[in-house]
């Protein structure tokens, strides 16, 4: 794939930190070559302490907008002229789109989250579940899992006063001691892990084989790799998956939201396995 850079190449990205492990820019590079869109999709690689500067660029430098990834999603919004009113429901902003120099804040992490599990057969509504993490992610899929129905949420984070903070503003939600949340698994049908744990291959598994029970579904949202709670899911003849659909879908929902163009889902879909196979 060769990009065309000229004076006419409008430039979208990633704000993160880190930013190296993102498939994203080839995800969207390819999108926009299948559609000779001239357009190019660049990591930017953003402190915490810089994130303030790093938005006012967009205005400045005229990008047309950015996908926003840990640890930014919510501290993005203050900075922003506008909240979409499901990101701001959720408190957590994944994509931005500089309109005219105003920059707007949406959220697809939950409708690609939501897509991807009912393509992948699991439905959470009426069902209980258990969300590992209360951080930006976290905050997208406990407000799928509530706009689609589920009965029960339990969650989980290392910093037990955000957990409690999502469960209050969650329909249908509880916190759980991170030293207990593994006692819920017998009600649950669903465990998603939205934690950090797993993006490093020397990760430990959050789950034993032993530990997990039959019919239970494991949705990791790491993708980069296989982590080791997959593995120990596969061992455990449960149904599994991580979060590769999850980041086609939310990434398509972007393209659209920057272009106003239909995403161009499979090119993307192959882009991304091709990528995975290359590293595996």
């Amino acid at each position: 794939m060769t990009l065309s850079i000229n004076g006419s190449t409008f430039i979208t990205g990633i704000f993160g930190h880190p930013v190296t492990h993102t498939l994203s820019p080839a995800m969207h590079n390819a999108a926009f070559e299948a559609l000779s869109i001239n357009a190019a999709y660049l990591p930017f690689e953003v402190k915490p302490q810089e994130l303030r500067g790093a938005v006012g660029a967009l205005r400045l430098l005229n990008i047309k907008g950015v996908n926003v990834t840990i640890p930014h999603k919510t501290s993005v919004m203050k900075y922003l002229d506008a909240v979409d009113t499901l990101a701001k429901k959720i408190g957590s902003v994944n994509t931005i789109v500089n309109k005219g120099g105003k920059l707007a804040g949406y959220n697809t992490d939950a409708g690609g989250f939501l897509k991807d599990i009912l393509q992948l057969g699991m439905d959470p509504k009426r069902a209980s579940c258990l969300l590992l993490g209360a951080g930006g992610a976290g905050h997208a899929v406990a407000a799928a899992l509530a706009q689609r129905g589920a009965k029960k949420i339990f969650i989980a984070d290392s910093d037990g006063l955000r957990a409690r903070k999502l469960a209050g503003r969650t329909p249908g939600a509880a916190a759980v001691a991170m030293n207990e949340w593994k006692q819920k698994l017998p009600e649950v049908s669903l465990v998603v892990n939205a934690t950090p744990v797993g993006m490093k291959k020397s990760d430990p598994a959050l789950l034993e084989a032993r530990e997990i029970p039959p019919g239970i579904f494991i949705y990791d949202l790491v993708y980069q790799h296989g982590t080791r709670l997959i593995e120990q899911a596969r061992k455990a003849k449960v149904k599994h998956a991580s979060g590769l659909g999850m980041l086609l879908n939310q990434g398509a929902l972007a393209f659209e939201l920057w272009t106003g163009r239909k995403a161009p889902v499979e090119v993307m879909r192959r882009t991304l396995l091709k990528i995975l196979k290359e590293v595996s």
